[in-house]
């Protein structure tokens, strides 16, 4: 279908504007998709609430595939505050004080997602992205959160894009840098627990489920008492942390004297995210470090060791390549989500089962690994500030968290990418001023 025709039914079945509400993550000529710019202002919808939500998740199970009820997904994830909420079928607050007012009457705590960019948009960061399809969607993972916590995200600033134009009508548009962090916040936006970057499903269950006793833990305290609770839970979990590193013999990297730059440390702290930015980067001339591959490997036997993850590891071996250990931790609802959004292009460009079967192998190998390193390294180094610092006021964590642990801090508005250090033969080195 054309994209001006699918333009023009989309205006016959939504109110003015919501189309511009949605952003597509690659864009190639005859694909049948909306395209709009990347960060559109989302249109104003009166009802957004969790009742409407409820009421249009309820009208979507009712239609069979095809245009309207494609169409009405759209709307259900402006109203959800988040792309693919068919998926998730979850509610997001965008405003800190509406969640707040929204956790002191149902007593929950806050899940706080901090991110680059926008959760309803499909160019956020990319741990964004992957949050949405292999954790929210995630049945028991979107039943967890439904049932026990009052969701919110907020950006902490736009997220870099990267377009590669073939120049002949064909583009690759991606995003580049940036972390995310999960937040547990208790009813008045005191932060309690924080999850860095990408966890594997049952982690992230597991980790939550601790974070939620905390909260009742803490629930009704005087700030002294909270204060000293939260640090007091944060101290057994660095100890945790420690007894995990002596289980599997501590762990060293051989990175041959390299200093790395900001924009390195930042990339090298996530495997999956960096495995789709790395490729990008060095085209367009910025070297971001890399991750060996035995790397790799090791963080994710070390969390399939200690966390004994669902699935036994299995071989997947495709003509060309190199066999990969799969640990099957996606559910089936996850698992289809990514193959819509992998196989969403034209026909041509489709991958086979062999190939989608190695995709999906990778992806379950760096999302071990990051939960490992997520959990063994930026965790602790988290917890080791809270226990220090015993400031557990959000702007301020947030802040030292993007600076000294996610390498990404404000004061660097070029975000690592604008090094000044080496000659491009560009004006200016290519940079464009507003």
């Amino acid at each position: 279908m054309h994209l001006a025709t699918m333009r023009n039914l989309l205006s016959s079945y939504l109110p003015l504007g919501v189309a511009a509400g949605c952003a597509v993550a690659l864009a190639v000529t005859g694909y049948a998709a909306l395209h709009e710019p990347a960060h559109p202002e989302p249109p104003h919808h009166s009802r957004r609430s969790p009742a409407e939500l409820a009421e249009l998740l309820a009208r979507y199970d009712q239609l069979q595939p095809g245009l309207p009820r494609d169409v009405l997904a759209l709307e259900v994830d402006m109203v959800a505050g988040q792309r693919y909420a068919t998926s998730s079928r979850l509610y997001w607050y965008t405003d800190l004080a509406e969640a707040e007012a929204a956790a002191r009457v149902e007593h929950r705590p806050i899940l706080a997602l901090r991110m680059l960019g926008r959760l309803d948009e499909d160019l956020s960061c990319a741990n964004s992205r992957l949050f949405r399809t292999t954790l929210y969607a995630n049945a028991d993972v979107s039943r967890l959160l439904r049932d026990h916590f009052i969701l919110y995200w907020s950006s902490e600033r736009p997220v870099p894009h990267v377009t590669i134009d073939f120049g002949d009508g064909r583009r690759l548009e991606r995003t580049t840098t940036g972390n995310s962090a999960h937040y547990v916040l208790d009813e008045e936006g005191h932060v309690l627990d924080v999850l860095p970057g990408l966890y594997a499903p049952a982690r992230f269950r597991a980790e939550l489920a601790a974070s939620l006793e905390l909260a009742r833990r803490v629930h009704g305290l005087a700030t002294s008492e909270r204060i000293a609770a939260t640090i007091a839970y944060h101290t057994e979990g660095l100890a945790k942390t420690h007894d995990a590193y002596q289980e599997v013999g501590g762990l060293r990297f051989n990175r041959d004297g390299r200093t790395f730059s900001e924009l390195a440390r930042a990339q090298e702290i996530t495997a999956s995210k960096a495995s789709m930015e790395r490729p990008d980067l060095k085209r367009i001339g910025i070297d971001p470090g890399s991750i060996a591959a035995d790397d790799i490997a090791q963080w994710a036997a070390i969390g399939q060791r200690l966390w004994r993850l669902p699935g036994e590891p299995r071989r997947v071996r495709t003509a060309g390549v190199t066999p990969l250990t799969a640990f099957q931790i996606f559910d089936d609802q996850s698992l289809a989500l990514i193959e819509r959004l992998h196989n969403q292009l034209p026909r041509g460009l489709v991958a086979s089962r062999d190939q989608l079967a190695a995709m999906i192998a990778r992806l379950e190998l760096n999302v071990v690994a990051d939960t490992a390193r997520d959990e063994l390294q930026l965790r602790a180094q988290i917890r080791s500030h809270i226990i220090e610092a015993g400031d557990l006021r959000f702007d301020s964590l947030n802040t030292w968290i993007y600076a000294d642990v996610f390498h990404t801090p404000k004061t660097d508005p070029w975000l690592g990418l604008l090094g000044r250090t080496d000659f491009t033969g560009l004006p200016g080195d290519g940079v464009v001023m507003p």
